[in-house]
């Protein structure tokens, strides 16, 4: 097996080592792009700082046989994967990851399917690694949930190690195999009643609507924000003539009408930029519609 392994020479530690972090979207676009990072590659999954992977059709179920484990083919019904109350299914996803020496990867599952009762065991990929990669999904609640084949399952997030490693991983070939027990009774339900189903691509669409009602909600305070900014600089514009020399200095008595009102549309404006709430919630309009585009 240390044959198989791509070692460097141990010539001591390493001066002037690079940055490292976590790669955004933009790097991840870069990285495919040179490294072959991840096959098939669509720009458009990769997003804010991790790229969205989809369900294969290539499942199987975690089955029991006394005390030892194993896995059976769950083939899709009618393009969907159909995971029971109870049960554990690993997924592979469509896209298979390609990473270099000095890179390694953290792959997590998506919250639409903790909304749907069903938990993701988050892995980890070695740097060098190559091949497919799979999520194991474990349906905790009472209905039976049903994934479309080709339905987003998880995110990776990419992070840029200071050097290459030592020993990278020798692939998928040279995986170790774990011998575990379990109980070889199975317990006793308690409760028998049949359950419902919930369809996982209806909960996306729920979270997405969910989201585009928070845009909305942002859109409205963000509006809110312009309507007091433009009325404080509209009583400000039309301000009556004072006696008072400062109070002249501070309405601007003198100045043009028309720059008046300019003034008094833009400097609150300018003022309500310096609020982080105001900031935040333009650079969240600003993504969904560079997203949505």
């Amino acid at each position: 097996m240390g044959a198989n392994r791509r070692a460097r020479p141990d010539d001591g530690p390493q001066h002037g080592v690079l940055p490292a972090g976590i790669l955004t979207d933009e790097d991840i676009v870069a990285y495919a792009r040179h490294y072959d990072l991840i096959v098939p590659f669509d720009p458009e999954n990769a997003k804010y700082a991790s790229y969205e992977l989809h369900a294969s059709a290539n499942a199987q179920i975690l089955i029991y046989h006394g005390e030892v484990t194993a896995h059976a083919p769950l083939p899709p019904v009618n393009g969907e994967l159909i995971i029971a109350p109870g049960a554990t299914v690993r997924i592979d996803t469509a896209e298979s990851i390609r990473l270099p020496d000095n890179v390694m990867a953290n792959i997590i599952g998506l919250g639409q399917l903790y909304a749907c009762g069903v938990t993701v065991a988050n892995t980890y990929v070695d740097p060098g690694s190559r091949g497919p990669i799979y999520l194991a999904l474990t349906n905790l609640g009472r209905r039976t949930v049903r994934i479309p084949v080709g339905e987003p399952i998880g995110r990776a997030q990419f992070h840029l190690l200071g050097r290459p490693v030592r020993t990278a991983h020798p692939g998928p070939v040279f995986r170790r195999s774990i011998q575990l027990r379990v109980n070889g009774e199975d317990s006793a339900p308690t409760d028998s009643r049949p359950v419902p189903l919930i369809d996982a691509s209806a909960a996306t669409r729920l979270a997405a609507r969910q989201e585009s009602l928070d845009h909305r909600l942002t859109v409205v305070k963000l509006a809110l924000y312009a309507m007091a900014g433009a009325w404080l600089g509209l009583l400000w514009a039309i301000a009556p003539t004072s006696g008072n020399t400062m109070l002249r200095f501070i309405n601007g008595d003198g100045v043009p009408d028309i720059l008046k009102l300019i003034l008094g549309l833009t400097v609150p404006t300018l003022i309500t930029l310096c609020f982080r709430d105001v900031r935040n919630s333009l650079s969240q309009v600003s993504r969904r519609r560079s997203t949505s585009t």
